[in-house]
């Protein structure tokens, strides 16, 4: 095993526990795992960056796109907020990214998780009981009742009693039981990715760099 592999090995071992100490108490060796992570993502992702204007814009502009200015220019003015004199010209550059990620977010927010999901929940049930599977129409059908008392669990315009009042008690059933389905998902994730750092560590790190197995 060449050196560079050794060391990049021990640096990574190094990294992973200083993270864990984290699971002690907070400490200098976890803040210095931290601070290394974060400096190191940071400067990843403005070399990117750097690399992205280069190539979606400047060599555009060189080969005599000159529109892209434009959306250059007002890149630019974003650094007017590191001098307080003249911060207030990054409210311009500011304002259009807003407003156009707005226009976006809402057009894509209400097309996918809003009308195309009350489609398909629909057509999911149509097709259930076009297929004739009992076990198909009773899933389609609780999705179809936890998607509608869902929805009137948010309504906050009228007061929660009556049919409403139920119809919001239900729903609060189902988001709970989504959001438990969910958070345990994320649990095993993480899980995985802390039982596969363990498994570098020690199938790796001690038993084939230190012990040269």
């Amino acid at each position: 095993m060449i050196w560079t592999d050794t060391l990049g090995a021990l640096v990574a071992a190094f990294f992973i526990i200083s993270v864990f100490t984290m699971l002690w108490k907070d400490n200098p060796i976890f803040r210095l795992g931290q601070q290394a992570v974060i400096g190191a993502a940071t400067a990843h992702y403005i070399v990117l960056n750097f690399e992205s204007v280069y190539k979606n814009a400047i060599t555009p502009m060189m080969a005599g796109n000159l529109l892209l200015i434009i959306p250059l220019f007002l890149g630019l003015l974003m650094y007017a907020r590191l001098k307080n004199e003249i911060a207030w010209v990054a409210r311009y550059p500011t304002a259009v990214l807003v407003g156009i990620g707005t226009g976006v977010m809402i057009a894509g927010t209400l097309r996918g998780q809003i009308i195309d999901q009350m489609k398909n929940t629909v057509l999911d049930l149509y097709n259930s009981f076009s297929a004739g599977s009992a076990m198909n129409v009773l899933n389609a059908t609780l999705i179809l009742i936890g998607t509608i008392t869902a929805i009137t669990f948010f309504t906050f315009t009228r007061k929660h009693t009556g049919l409403l009042g139920w119809s919001a008690k239900a729903g609060r059933i189902f988001l709970m039981i989504s959001l438990g389905a969910n958070w345990s998902g994320e649990l095993v994730w993480y899980a995985t990715q802390t039982i596969g750092r363990l498994s570098y560590i020690i199938n790796y790190v001690i038993k084939i760099v230190i012990l040269g197995g």
